[in-house]
């Protein structure tokens, strides 16, 4: 999301306000948030209807979120609010969702992170719901914009509906005087689709008697449908006066709606396809956001109760002689999980940017690219007493060079990190052309992979080792196929347990972008 976001947070706890407002701008770049600290700056708000998101604590002071979701509803009905608050039942929330509550979260300390997820699928929801009410304006103007009359009429005669055009065909000014008049004799028409097998409707050319006295031709198609129970003659009627003219503009007149009704099906099929794809990718990225949130607050959980648990032996003994040595081991391990959770935040935010950011692609010379990557990783490279053989040339691709970097780092600092101890490390790097692809291959000697786990290792938090024997985030190289994915290319790998592992990704041949 590129323009402001603007959110109101109701909560009268300044630190409950804090975090959400942390979470918050940790995610959105481009955040304006009112802070709302009592019902005088709640009302002055709402006078000004400068947000487009609530998030409100339930239990406050002066008031319940119930009675805020009925205060923001009431006066802007597609406004997105969430509730955040520890002091609701599941009653509440059924009756919240009722009234209109877009989502629910308990604070706990691992559902904070869960706020930002929410209010993007609400904000996404309300921008939905937005283009569906444009839409359905469009197609009632559309539909009055019509030369062909559309309407609905019970089997008495008397009409329920109709648009514009219907009116103006038959020269009336109301559907009261079209019922009273009874210029198509619908109750006639009622009977004889009523003796007919299904599906009840019928065509018919007739000459029409207008409410002024004027003849015209007319093309009338009728249907018997059921609405709520109660059956209902629709139908459509169309002046074909000047078609009637000569057989000649008959001809024509009918090819020319052949083509139109092909043309309008095709389109039709085509929204459909697109709206098919659309409730599709929606559902998967709902589904992903749950398992994606899921996991976040499971991996977060272990730094921070490394903090706690540290934290608590510190404070607890502060009082007494307590060895300087094991304090500051007890200090380093809370620095140790303070690191190991902000390097996870900021792998995940990584990963999420690959999903979202533009990818331009440009022709990038690889040999150029690795010697420059090995010298940022020179000494990680010495420290590990690792050694790399690139063999050069390396063939040129089409890729992002900043999300190239990133794919490569990932995939060379992996092949120095899992390999068995006191074995030096020794990766291989080389190019090879398939068909219209460049094959780039990272190879080392590391301690391998099963072949049943090949696959799952390119999913977020996928860990086939402890962190205290391989460190690590578990998203690195699902930041490679993420990375690889979006530029065009695809990435696997082939391995053995004990006999190393050869990472390959496949990236678009170099070609001249000016052609």
């Amino acid at each position: 999301m590129t323009q402001e976001i603007r959110i109101l947070v109701i909560d009268d706890n300044p630190s409950d306000r804090a975090l959400v407002i942390r979470q918050l701008q940790r995610e959105f770049s481009q955040l304006h948030i009112q802070e709302i600290r009592e019902p005088e700056g709640l009302a002055q708000a709402v006078a000004e209807g400068k947000f487009d998101l609530v998030i409100t604590d339930y239990q406050l002071r002066w008031s319940n979120g119930l009675e805020v979701l009925h205060t923001i509803k009431q006066r802007y009905p597609n406004c997105p609010v969430i509730m955040f608050t520890n002091t609701g039942s599941e009653e509440i929330a059924v009756e919240a969702m009722k009234s209109g509550l877009d989502d629910y979260v308990l604070k706990l300390p691992n559902r904070y992170i869960r706020i930002p997820a929410a209010v993007k699928v609400a904000l996404e929801r309300a921008e939905i719901k937005r283009r569906a009410t444009l839409l359905e304006i469009r197609l009632q103007g559309l539909l009055n914009q019509l030369k062909v009359g559309i309407f609905r009429a019970y089997s008495d005669g008397s009409f329920i509906e109709c648009n514009r055009a219907f009116l103006e065909l038959l020269g009336v000014d109301s559907l009261t005087q079209a019922s009273s008049m009874n210029l198509l004799n619908i109750q006639e028409y009622y009977r004889m689709l009523q003796k007919q097998p299904s599906p009840q409707q019928q065509e018919d050319e007739l000459q029409l008697h207008r409410a002024d006295g004027t003849l015209i031709w007319v093309a009338l198609s009728t249907t018997l449908n059921q609405i709520e129970g109660e059956q209902v003659l629709d139908g459509l009627i169309e002046d074909i006066t000047a078609r009637k003219q000569t057989d000649i503009e008959l001809q024509q007149l009918n090819q020319t709606l052949e083509e139109r009704v092909k043309e309008r099906t095709a389109q039709l099929e085509a929204a459909n396809r697109d709206l098919a794809e659309t409730n599709k990718k929606l559902e998967l990225a709902n589904q992903d956001l749950e398992a994606f949130a899921y996991s976040i607050s499971h991996d977060l959980q272990e730094p921070l109760r490394a903090i706690q648990g540290f934290s608590s032996v510190l404070l607890e003994n502060q009082r007494e002689q307590f060895n300087l040595e094991r304090q500051q081991n007890y200090l380093q391990y809370i620095i140790t999980s303070t690191q190991q959770a902000d390097k996870l935040i900021q792998d995940l935010l990584t990963y999420s940017r690959l999903s979202r950011t533009e990818m331009p692609l440009q022709p990038i010379n690889l040999s150029l690219l690795i010697a420059e990557i090995l010298r940022q990783l020179e000494l990680e490279f010495r420290q590990q007493q690792a050694s790399v053989q690139v063999a050069e040339p390396l063939a040129e691709v089409m890729g992002n060079r900043t999300v190239l970097i990133q794919v490569i780092t990932n995939l060379l600092t992996n092949a120095i990190k899992f390999v068995a101890p006191g074995v030096p490390p020794q990766v291989q790097v080389w190019t090879e052309k398939k068909n219209e692809l460049i094959r780039l291959w990272v190879v080392d000697n590391g301690i391998g992979i099963e072949a049943k786990y090949q696959k799952n290792i390119f999913n977020v938090f996928e860990r086939l080792h402890g962190s205290e024997v391989y460190p690590g985030t578990g998203i690195g190289l699902a930041i490679v196929r993420k990375g690889v994915e979006r530029m065009g290319g695809q990435v696997g790998v082939e391995s053995q347990p004990r006999q190393g592992s050869q990472f390959w990704i496949d990236l678009p041949i170099a070609t001249d972008i000016n052609q």
